[in-house]
């Protein structure tokens, strides 16, 4: 499903796709008594109730099962078979526990929300009902598992908090746990959201009965799921409480913060609502970074479309958009953070010539460039594991690549260290965790599995009482054969025999004629007509031990790593640095890449309101036509020629040179180099643009309302260091208004 496409989270607890009995089709809602339920059923409904609005997902087995409203909706939304139990009173669904995360996938992308109950005891041990919890709830803004997201981009969740002064927006990314917060005048709400491209939206309730009154506007206009959650998790006390119970702090002040504020109250929303759905695991967060009025270039919903930085404007896709150009990175997390880096670019020149700066080093030094990026493709996604982490879903797999790619940095900080002085600050934060990444890949399996109750997670030698479980396991035969053979010398019984069944287990078996011969310690087990059965108290403890080994080396191994995943699990804040570090180096050695490849220059800021751009290149269609693009220049400057009027017949490459225009000076902006010979500006506050209409003539506006709307904002709102791309404004109206706009 496309990303405006998202729908509203949607709740099924009241659906009426069903009808009673007589009519042929399946009933729907629960029983009117719980009392003539099976007491898996009773749990079923208790945790049901748990999870208004949210389908519920029941471990049984090998199966997840679903039930009643929730199996008649999944099986037509998944392709599902739906059958029933008790007469056809209960309608029935299953997903197969191992293929669970391509279902998930697919209900997540519909805007549903997922409770998983999982089976938290060994059936085996079990007194009566298999104990069951709800172990996390799944929405579409708290993914996690790699399956489920997208390699390059953020999966962010946004609570929206509006009081009679401001709007507050709380921004969180759980597969890595980094949390903005901002305050900003209401009609820039929809523009910052659209910027920020959250995968879900959390609201107030309204004081009245329906719908928030921004639920239908914010899905649309944003393309995110809505989920309306209750208003008191958005109060100032409450939040007050959250932050600093999870922070650890006593106030306010300790995250940074001198008073409570609208963000603040969303950021508290956040919170309720993560521990809500991961049922109260997520230790990896970090504390509110609040993003600063003027730290970056404006671009509105519009800018963004127009100028298809994130997205084509035909397709809906990256590639042919500019993050799709410009990503040469080699690590998911560079990836995400070169989309970070351009959806925000800076107006800072100094952090904007320290990039510069470093991807001049990085260009220069080709075979070391070349080294750095193979290295930091192996690092792996290390933040989303540590992510994981947090959320106590990592698996054996996850920390022992956790601690594969730990263990690269220290190659890595040689190589950057020889390349660029320059990058001793960029160094310094990819040092301290070399030690975790040593004990991770001395106590990990190489092979680790996904799954624990596969079993193989710590490597042999790691465990004393693990390897001699493990031994039972592997060399039961040889034990028997050593025990054996000791038996016979010990009792000279050269016809003596250890063997097994499964009814009467483990044996050891003495003819008739030698019977008078066995030991005091040997215990009659059984009589046969030709022979004696004994046991020994060491046989036994043998038997005991051979036949729950299995089961006794995966507990042990699961506390094992529950330990270990504790132990990490103190060092989030380091990991999470490294994690950044990465990022940040993966990022500026793809644009370095770019730049050495496409024969990019270094653009240069000045202090007054100057464009200069000579010889400049579209970055997005240059790629496409090679050398066949003509490269062309720029002159504008405030208080002498700051505008340039384009003419020209259709398709000769009007539209391409203004946007192109606007992308160098934004690429500028976010520290890359630009594909021309040589380019001089003056910081710009805002970009503007009004080019094209399509979205809002969907919604029933002209071309000429859009137009005019969109020209409005901008002579509103622009001042002399904005830069302002308008394509052929006037096209709705006669010739007579045309000319009139002109003037």
């Amino acid at each position: 499903m496309a990303n405006g496409d998202k729908p509203t989270t949607q709740d099924h607890s009241q659906s009426v796709d069903a009808a009673i009995d007589g009519d042929g089709r399946m009933p729907a809602g629960p029983p009117t008594d719980l009392d003539d339920l099976t007491p898996a059923m009773r749990q079923y409904w208790e945790q049901k109730r748990q999870v208004p609005g949210a389908i519920l997902l029941f471990r049984m087995g090998d199966f997840y099962e679903l039930f009643y409203d929730d199996a008649q909706h999944c099986a037509k939304l998944l392709g599902i078979t739906l059958t029933s139990r008790d007469k056809g009173r209960t309608p029935l669904a299953g997903i197969p526990y191992h293929a669970l995360e391509g279902y998930l996938a697919k209900l997540v992308a519909a805007g549903e929300r997922v409770a998983i109950s999982e089976q938290v005891e060994d059936a085996r041990q079990a007194k009566g009902v298999v104990r069951r919890e709800i172990v996390r709830i799944v929405t579409p803004g708290t993914l996690t598992d790699d399956a489920l997201l997208e390699r390059a981009a953020s999966n962010i969740v946004v609570a929206v908090f509006e009081n009679d002064a401001e709007v507050g927006i709380a921004a969180l990314e759980l597969a890595s746990g980094q949390l903005t917060v901002r305050v900003l005048p209401e009609p820039q709400l929809v523009d910052e959201l659209a910027r920020i491209g959250p995968a879900e939206i959390l609201l107030p309730e309204g004081l009245g009965v329906g719908p928030h009154p921004r639920e239908a506007e914010l899905s649309e206009r944003v393309g995110a799921a809505v989920t309306v959650r209750p208003a008191a998790d958005f109060g100032a006390k409450r939040a007050e409480q959250l932050l600093t119970r999870q922070f650890e702090t006593r106030g306010l002040r300790g995250f940074g913060f001198e008073h409570m504020d609208a963000s603040l109250q969303a950021a508290g929303a956040l919170l309720a609502f993560v521990d809500e759905t991961q049922r109260g695991a997520a230790r990896h967060l970090q504390p509110p970074r609040r993003v600063q009025d003027g730290a970056f270039v404006t671009l509105d919903q519009v800018t963004l479309r127009s100028l298809e930085i994130e997205r084509t404007l035909r397709e809906g896709g990256r590639s042919g958009a500019l993050v799709g150009a410009l990503d040469y990175s080699t690590n998911p997390m560079g990836a995400r953070l070169t989309r970070q880096w351009l959806l925000y670019p800076l107006r800072d020149i100094e952090v904007i010539r320290g990039r510069q700066a470093l991807i001049g080093d990085l260009r220069a030094a080709s075979a070391p460039r070349t080294a750095l990026r193979r290295a930091l493709r192996d690092v792996g996604d290390m933040e989303r594991m540590v992510g994981r982490l947090g959320v106590l879903r990592a698996t054996p797999r996850d920390m022992r690549a956790l601690g594969d790619g730990l263990s690269a940095l220290g190659p890595i900080r040689d190589m950057l260290s020889s390349v660029s002085p320059r990058a001793a600050a960029l160094v310094d934060r990819l040092a301290g965790v070399d030690e975790i990444g040593e004990r991770l890949r001395g106590v990990l399996s190489e092979e680790a599995p996904i799954a624990m109750r596969d079993g193989g997670i710590f490597a042999d030698g790691h465990h004393a009482e693990l390897d001699r479980l493990r031994l039972i396991g592997t060399n039961g035969a040889r034990w028997l054969a050593d025990y054996q053979a000791r038996e016979i010398e010990r009792t000279g019984i050269a016809n003596l025999k250890v063997g097994y069944t499964r009814v009467f287990g483990y044996y050891i078996e003495i003819s008739n004629a030698n019977r008078d011969r066995a030991p005091a310690d040997y215990q009659r087990k059984q009589t046969l007509k030709n022979c004696e059965r004994f046991i020994t108290d060491e046989l036994k403890r043998y038997e005991s031990d051979v036949l729950s080994a299995a089961s006794r080396a995966q507990l042990l191994e699961y506390d094992l790593f529950c330990e270990l995943r504790e132990e990490t699990l103190q060092h989030a804040a380091a990991l999470q640095r490294v994690c950044a570090a990465v990022a940040e180096l993966d990022a500026l050695c793809g644009w370095a890449e770019l730049a050495a490849r496409r024969d990019y220059c270094r653009p240069e800021f000045v202090d007054d309101a100057t464009l200069e751009i000579t010889d400049g290149r579209h970055p997005v269609i240059e790629q496409t036509l090679g050398a066949r693009f003509v490269p062309n220049d720029t002159s504008l400057q405030v208080g002498a020629a700051a505008l340039a009027l384009i003419t020209g017949p259709n398709m000769a490459g009007k539209s391409t040179y203004i946007r192109q225009v606007a992308l160098l000076t934004l690429m500028a902006h976010a520290g890359c180099w630009v594909p021309a010979r040589a380019m001089r500006l003056g910081v710009v506050d805002r970009i503007f643009t009004r080019v094209g209409a399509s979205d809002e003539l969907a919604r029933g506006q002209s071309t000429f309302m859009v137009e005019m709307t969109e020209t409005a904002n901008i002579l509103h709102n622009a001042t002399r260091h904005s830069l302002v791309i308008l394509d052929e404004v006037g096209r709705g109206t006669s010739t007579y208004d045309g000319v009139a706009l002109a003037w």
